[in-house]
């Protein structure tokens, strides 16, 4: 109706208003007439008996004063039904009517007013032929608010002055006050329409060209001098403000502050505290689900957060739209109460506040998730969240478990396919197990795959992770080292189709690694043991390398011992290939297999200047793929040093028997110079103790050791190092104090079977000469070329037993 008045008035002023907008217009006039002048004679009638004892006013001044009066009324009110205003509120009967009945009880005191007006309310509803009664009621409430900023202003107190004040209407003074006022109209009447554009709120209906209405730029000012008033809401109003606060969105009256990054209530509404208290609860929600919400927008199509935090914002999503439902059935409830429909059950603040209490703990934890879970990703962030579920309350408790089954979803895929296939599905490196392409496959086991502990999930134990580890290494193993594919994907495909690995319950996890881990590690060592005979491989370096093989050793030994005492550069390969070949044939080592046999090699170590042959030669094993794998040329080094080892050792005995041969076979010879007699006798003893020592040595190693503890010597070597290697290097510095003390040895048997050819010619020429002081001279002698010998004799046998004891 108010467009159709604004064309209406807008057209006159043009002189181009149609008839029939003529003859409504004319209607209007008159209906609006015989409506001013009822409501003045009636105001004007109890003004006069209300100032009967006053000074009498006459008749002709009163009528005059009347007519003007209504003039007045009349323009004013046309001026209000040919505006263009267009309020921003719903147009909802029963809303305005609560605001008329609470404006009246608070201006009057009582009820008697608002229960009249109810009264009459009700009778206005029942009437059919009425059908813009909204528009009637906003109408009267606009004139009743602007007759009560102006009451304060008038001055005059006459019948006439108080026209309106009777029905609860403005108050209007002469029509200078009017024009005076004319910009506080405008302010009040858009009090209203707050959110309406200044070029809608106002239109340019003239009655007068005195009475054109403020421009554009007037009423924009009036706006701005209306923000600093209170404003007064009704809980239907906030409301819907709430409803949009729970989508994120900025309302009328509450809004999102950027700096203090929470919601700010305007503080002119005219609200009590409680209210405002009650509105700052129910923000928390809409404070949440933006933190939320920003999240997931963030993450959700960024393929570089990985799979499992992909995940994550999925399940967010999935609680955001349960959310989304729940505000959806809000905002219907809030619409019909706007409507004035008949609800099962009024929506009030206090009610909103107890319904939202299970989405406010939803959101609360999924906030605290996303904060803790930024920057995390794969195994990591699973771990971040499964420790949440050490809660004791159990919404909590299951609402996080409900979570973590959603985003450990792709990392028990990842598991399922790394036990049962051995395929490593990880393009965003989440799992706990990253592996390396660039590795070639002869060192698959050792440097192909990794084992990262950042990555591994709480719920998952070491030991548990390790198997795991294992598990996919091992299939691997078995597919390209071993090369039986088929085993892997018949297994595969049997098993996988049969457990479907997911969050929940980790015996059931637990027993099913276990189970898969001893089936992959029964068979991986089947094909070790039988294909490529592993067993025989571990015997042939127990007896070749360890020197278990007595009788082929002892040939070798025989057949290279002249030629290893030779300078190191004298020795050729092919020729020492030959002797290792003869001692094969002349010992019961040429029945075993020979693929054995032919994996034995001679090898000769980096040749220093002033070395032996003894210190050059060793024996090799040559081992290829897979066994490789096991026995890596680290492995084979720590071999090969044990072999050396063992092999001087082997040589210190040999020495030393052959120098006890030759000492007790030249013993009645030596004795018959006595001078060395002593000297003799001790290094006899001294012998015996290095021959007793080497024994003994040779059989913890052989036997003690070797024989009865494999295993032990295994890992011994692996794990320690450090104390096995102290320990070698001692013995080697004993093996070298006994291979110096055989060499002095020789010298003094050397030095004692000259002597003794010196002696005999002596006696000789003694006898036939007759030279006594021959003798006496050949003793002095004697003593001066032996003691070097003696000295170096006593400093060697006592290095020996320093170390020793």
């Amino acid at each position: 109706m108010t467009s159709f008045y604004g064309n209406l008035s807008s057209a006159s002023s043009k002189n181009l208003i149609p008839q029939a907008a003529d003859v409504e217009s004319g209607r209007i006039s008159r209906t609006l007439t015989r409506l001013v002048k009822t409501i003045l004679r009636e105001s004007s009638n109890t003004a006069n008996k209300a100032n009967c004892k006053g000074t009498p006013i006459s008749e002709i001044g009163k009528n005059a004063e009347l007519s003007s009066r209504q003039q007045q009324i009349f323009e004013y009110c046309m001026r209000i039904l040919g505006s263009r205003m267009t309020p921003s509120v719903v147009s909802d009967e029963l809303h305005v009517s609560d605001l008329i009945k609470k404006k009246l009880a608070r201006e009057h005191k009582s009820s008697a007013n608002a229960l009249r007006f109810a009264n009459l309310f009700s009778k206005l509803q029942s009437q059919t032929t009425i059908t813009r009664k909204w528009s009637i009621l906003y109408f009267l409430l606009s004139l009743s608010d602007q007759s009560n900023i102006n009451e304060g202003k008038i001055t005059n107190t006459s019948p006439i002055e108080q026209a309106f004040s009777y029905r609860g209407l403005q108050n209007l003074s002469n029509f200078r006050n009017i024009e005076t006022n004319k910009q506080s109209y405008e302010e009040e009447v858009n009090r209203f329409i707050p959110n309406v554009s200044s070029s809608s709120k106002v239109s340019n209906i003239k009655v007068s060209k005195e009475d054109e209405l403020p421009s554009r730029t007037i009423l924009i000012k009036q706006l701005a001098e209306f923000d600093h008033s209170n404003v007064e809401v009704s809980e239907e109003m906030l409301l819907r403000d709430i409803i949009f606060i729970f989508q994120g969105i900025n309302g009328q009256f509450i809004k999102y502050n950027e700096e203090s990054l929470s919601y700010i209530i305007d503080p002119k509404l005219d609200i009590n505290r409680s209210t405002r208290d009650l509105l700052h609860r129910l923000t928390e929600l809409g404070w949440l689900y933006k933190r939320v919400n920003e999240f997931v927008s963030l993450n959700v199509n960024d393929p570089s957060i990985g799979l499992v935090c992909q995940a994550f914002c999925s399940a967010l999503q999935r609680e955001l739209t349960e959310y989304y439902k729940f505000i959806a059935i809000l905002e219907a409830q809030v619409t019909k109460q706007v409507k004035g429909q008949q609800v099962p059950s009024q929506l009030t603040l206090k009610r909103l506040l107890v319904w939202t209490q299970e989405s406010l703990l939803k959101l609360r934890i999924m906030s605290v998730l996303v904060e803790c879970c930024k920057k995390q990703r794969g195994g990591a962030l699973v771990s971040t969240i499964y420790n949440y579920t050490n809660h004791g309350d159990p919404f909590i408790q299951q609402f996080i478990n409900n979570t973590l089954e959603e985003v450990s979803r792709p990392f028990f895929e990842m598991l399922q396919r790394w036990i049962y296939e051995g395929e490593l599905e990880d393009p965003f490196e989440e799992f706990f197990v990253a592996c390396d392409p660039n590795v070639l496959e002869e060192n698959l086991w050792q440097l192909k795959y990794e084992y990262r502990q950042n990555m591994q999930p709480t719920f998952i134990s070491t030991l548990l992770a390790k198997k795991i580890f294992s598990i996919g290494k091992s299939l691997n193993f078995i597919r390209y080292s071993c090369h039986d594919n088929d085993w892997v994907v018949t297994n595969g495909k049997a098993k996988g189709a049969d457990k479907m690995l997911k969050y929940g319950d980790i015996i059931a996890l637990e027993s099913s690694i276990d189970a898969t881990y001893t089936a992959t590690s029964q068979r991986l060592l089947n094909i070790l043991f039988t294909k490529y005979k592993l067993e025989k491989h571990l015997t042939a370096l127990k007896q070749y390398l360890l020197l278990g093989k007595g009788d082929f050793i002892q040939h070798l030994m025989v057949q290279l011992g002249p030629g290893l005492s030779k300078p190191s550069n004298t020795l050729y390969r092919h020729n020492l290939t030959g002797t290792l070949e003869a001692a094969i044939r002349a010992s019961n080592a040429q029945y075993d297999d020979p693929d054995i046999l032919r994996r034995l090699d001679v090898r000769l170590l980096e040749v220093s200047s002033g070395d032996l042959g003894w210190d050059v030669f060793s024996l090799d094993y040559h081992v290829d793929s897979p066994i490789n794998t096991i026995f890596t040329p680290q492995e084979m080094q720590r071999y090969l040093k044990l072999f050396n080892f063992l092999w001087r050792l082997k040589r210190v005995e040999h020495d030393l028997s052959s120098a006890w041969r030759r000492n007790t076979t030249s013993a009645r010879s030596l004795y018959q110079i006595k001078e060395i007699k002593k000297e003799i006798n001790a290094s006899r003893l001294v012998c015996s103790e290095m021959i007793h020592f080497v024994y003994q040595l040779q059989y913890y190693i052989l036997f003690e050791v070797i024989e009865c503890s494999w295993d032990e010597l295994v890992t011994e070597i692996e794990i320690g190092t450090s104390n096995n290697q102290n320990y070698l290097s001692r013995l080697l510095k004993i093996i070298g104090h006994i291979l110096q003390y055989k060499n002095v040895l020789d010298e003094l048997h050397n030095f004692a079977l000259k002597e003794i050819s010196i002696d005999s010619y002596t006696h000789k020429t003694e006898r036939i000469w007759g030279y006594s002081n021959l003798n006496k001279y050949s003793n002095q002698n004697v003593r001066e070329n032996f003691k070097p010998i003696k000295e170096r004799l006593e400093e060697v046998a006592g290095l020996f037993k320093g170390e020793v004891c």
